[in-house]
């Protein structure tokens, strides 16, 4: 009996790229690193302004899947392109390969719990997990886990479930979800924060948190709630400089792929190249 055709969307906003044993992966520079896929710092490539927030990542992915098994109708998107020039590794393709050498926490997407005993090892997991490659910001992270949804089943959620840092909540649900038109009261939005902006944490940095949600404020929400599609040059020119491997601005195959979507939208000439874009008007999923 085949399985039922999912109608609930989780996606996982990524945000940087684990080093898996790909031959693709640097040499880890530190000893002894953990037997913990993960754990380690150099297990990742971090920004400066990332410090030690891997282990925030782990429990999103956590997260994630632990979401996957209560919902047998539930299809999970990680979400995140090419960003690093260092590795030509995907962070969606990256977060997946740290589910599979941990064994996907032994967590059982059909079972709906987690395998105690360890025999699990995410069965039935990854034929609900789609990557999602070509995402280089917070907007396109929902956007084409959409159309990743709809290229898989045919239709489009009933309900989203948006797993990313808890202080992206405004620019989320304030700015993405109406730019969209996705209906709000079907979004669920599970924001899990580093523990440097937990007070009851041990890592707990008030300096540190104050710059991150001031930064949030006037270089996440205020630019976003400015320039909802994200087209103009502040924006669009962080995109372009993620997108270290000039992956494509368009987001169809062709032209009839775009017209039996339904999708809203139109391929823009820029100055340094062409983007495709959403325009005003009823998208496919307001009305699923």
């Amino acid at each position: 009996m085949p399985p039922p055709t999912p109608t609930n969307l989780i996606i996982c906003c990524c945000h940087s790229i684990y080093l898996s044993t790909s031959p693709n992966t640097p040499p880890d520079p530190a000893p002894g690193t953990s037997p913990f896929p993960g754990t380690s710092r150099t297990s990742w490539l971090l920004t400066p302004f990332q410090h030690q927030e891997h282990h925030t990542f782990t429990t999103h992915i956590h997260t994630s899947l632990t979401l996957l098994s209560h919902d047998p109708l539930s299809l999970l998107v990680f979400s995140g392109g090419f960003t690093d020039s260092r590795v030509k590794t995907s962070e969606a393709a990256s977060y997946l390969a740290l589910c599979e050498d941990s064994g996907f926490w032994s967590i059982d997407s059909r079972s709906g719990h987690e395998d105690e005993g360890g025999e699990g090892k995410g069965k039935g997991s990854k034929e609900r997990i789609l990557l999602e490659e070509k995402a280089m910001d917070s907007l396109q992270n929902l956007l084409f886990g959409l159309l990743g949804f709809w290229r898989r089943t045919g239709g489009w959620p009933e309900k989203i479930s948006v797993v990313s840092m808890g202080f992206k909540r405004g620019r989320v649900l304030g700015c993405h979800i109406p730019a969209l038109k996705f209906p709000l009261s079907r979004v669920e939005f599970i924001g899990i924060n580093p523990s440097y902006m937990d007070p009851s944490s041990p890592d707990y940095d008030e300096e540190r948190m104050k710059s991150v949600l001031e930064g949030e404020k006037t270089r996440g929400f205020d630019a976003w709630k400015a320039d909802m599609y994200g087209t103009g040059d502040v924006l669009r020119g962080k995109r372009i400089s993620r997108d270290y491997f000039k992956t494509r601005g368009v987001w169809f195959e062709s032209e009839e792929e775009r017209e039996r979507s339904g999708v809203r939208s139109e391929v823009r000439v820029f100055g340094d190249g062409v983007e495709e874009v959403l325009v005003e008007g009823r998208q496919p999923w307001e009305d699923s």
